[in-house]
């Protein structure tokens, strides 16, 4: 940080030496760039009923990377259309992974959203879509009435389903907010946990011995706990979960899990700042949570996270130290993506 980069471009990659024009970054802060973990770019809010526009879409996208945001993973939606416009070159800025197509039992989700697959199917289902996809999303548990939130599946179910979009050449994000869920989702080799508000120690300890990934998406919880009637059996197991989640950030610090952050639909997916920020209050040390959401984000998402001579041309330059404060994340001097200037504030 803080340096004369000696640096140019050539078709999107950095190469040594300097080019026709360079520039200074004495003083200044800088990242290779910020990673958004769990974003929904179909849609502002989660609103199931919501008619997912391309236009929007490619909106949100170039909005997030004028903000630094260069890689996104979109961790799925009602349908495919974030795939397919990144399979058609449509959506190239910032690099999305995406998952597509959401899946979840007849009565494990909202009702008419995403793909219904019951019990056994999810094993096929699983090796299909991960032949065609960089991610699957399945929600591992969801709210009955008056039984409170139960797993989706099987342990056995997902181990197989898991190892089929493996095979495949997929990995796996898991949605669980229940008390029962997430060690048995760990068990079965899930490769990202999403929100995972009753993880356990043993549960981190396993996912950083195989580099899995967490996203506690702390704001969506609490906005989620904001709309629960107080002293609600509902809002007690969700109050529990986000405590559990701060007892836990510091200890998966100390285990080296790669801890991500998410927006989730709370915030502005460019405004990935808050959600450090979150995650850091909620007791993850800074440096992780800057780290997340930006050079170990990358690297967990398989994309080079150094800045030097044969990697992306990508890069994020501060006024102030991301340790320091969080909230500049959102407010980048210079966001340069494969070699092009998207904001320039120099």
């Amino acid at each position: 940080m803080g340096s004369q980069f000696d640096l140019s471009v050539v078709d999107g990659i950095w190469q040594a030496g300097s080019g026709d024009a360079t520039r200074d970054l004495s003083g200044l802060y800088v990242l290779p760039g910020l990673v958004d973990a769990h974003a929904h770019l179909s849609a502002d809010t989660l609103d199931v009923e919501t008619f997912v526009d391309p236009r929007h879409i490619l909106e949100r996208a170039r909005r997030a990377a004028t903000r630094g945001v260069l890689d996104v993973v979109d961790k799925g939606w009602n349908d495919d259309t974030v795939l397919q416009m990144v399979r058609s070159g449509r959506l190239a800025t910032p690099r999305v992974q995406a998952a597509g197509v959401m899946i979840h039992p007849h009565d494990g989700y909202w009702k008419g959203f995403g793909t219904v697959v019951d019990g056994d199917d999810l094993i096929e289902a699983c090796a299909g879509l991960g032949r065609d996809r960089p991610w699957v999303k399945i929600v591992g548990d969801w709210p009955r009435k008056g039984r409170g939130a139960l797993p989706n599946y099987r342990e056995r179910v997902l181990a197989e389903a898991v190892a089929a979009a493996h095979d495949g050449g997929a990995r796996v994000a898991i949605h669980t907010m229940a008390p029962d869920t997430p060690s048995m989702t760990v068990r079965a080799g899930v490769d990202s946990i999403e929100h995972g508000l009753f993880l356990s120690e043993a549960d981190l300890e396993a996912l950083a011995d195989r580099d899995g990934m967490w996203v506690p998406t702390v704001l969506r919880m609490h906005e989620v706990l904001a709309e629960m009637r107080p002293g609600s059996s509902g809002a007690e197991v969700l109050g529990q979960g986000i405590d559990n989640v701060s007892r836990l950030l510091p200890i998966a610090s100390e285990l080296g899990v790669t801890v991500l952050a998410g927006s989730d639909l709370a915030i502005d997916v460019g405004d990935i700042g808050r959600e450090v920020a979150a995650l850091n209050a909620l007791g993850l040390p800074i440096e992780d949570a800057v780290a997340g959401a930006s050079y170990r984000g990358r690297s967990a998402l398989g994309i080079p996270s150094a800045l030097g001579p044969g990697t992306p041309a990508d890069l994020v330059a501060f006024d102030v130290d991301p340790t320091e404060d969080p909230q500049i994340l959102a407010e980048p001097r210079l966001v340069i993506a494969g070699g092009e200037v998207l904001a320039d504030r120099m």
